[in-house]
């Protein structure tokens, strides 16, 4: 019987609420036998520029998910160093006995046939999509139509899980602790 083992990549500047509500959703209705949170070197999808180390989001997360008993926090892709590009990452974590999954939001699985090599990330791994806002009939019928577009063009595995959305993100979050705003709430105490 294969591992299940989940890949939950980002650059967590800072791991939120979100994050840690979507990763307990993947963990539990995956049925993983393993979370791995990889924190990204240099995301291919966004511009990273901070002042927060490399180190200091290894260490947030490693607070973060700390209540997660599957969930290790991982340096893979810091280590590599260079752009951290889903595919490689895979291609690294695969194996005879493993079942790979792959956690992406819904901004991310509009865009995925965009991504590098989308063709190897679909064939190494079974997709799973966590909500990240509230689901509008627009955006209902963007995943929809992906969902079936990668089925078709890249036998793509897709698993929508149900999850309540936390609508928050780690950009919003540094822009108002900039500006003095209370953001306790969306971040755990200790992060």
């Amino acid at each position: 019987m294969k591992r299940r083992v989940g890949i939950f990549g980002g650059t967590f500047n800072p791991p939120h609420v979100g994050h840690v509500s979507a990763a307990k959703a993947f963990s539990e209705q995956a049925k993983l036998d393993e979370l791995i949170i990889m924190p990204a070197f240099i995301p291919p999808h966004k511009a990273y520029d901070s002042v927060v180390s490399c180190d200091q989001r290894l260490e947030m997360c490693k607070i973060a998910f700390s209540g997660i008993n599957n969930a290790i926090v991982s340096d893979h892709e810091i280590a590599r160093g260079g752009t951290s590009y889903t595919y490689i990452t895979l291609q690294e974590l695969s194996s005879d006995d493993t079942e790979l999954y792959f956690l992406c939001g819904t901004d991310m699985i509009l865009t995925m046939d965009h991504w590098k090599n989308p063709d190897i990330i679909f064939k190494l791994s079974t997709i799973v999509l966590a909500l990240r806002e509230d689901i509008t009939e627009e955006i209902s019928k963007q995943i929809s139509l992906a969902k079936d577009f990668y089925e078709k063009n890249y036998s793509a595995k897709i698993i929508v899980l149900k999850n309540r959305p936390i609508t928050v993100s780690s950009s919003e979050l540094r822009s108002a602790i900039l500006s003095g705003e209370d953001a306790s709430a969306f971040l755990t105490k200790p992060v």
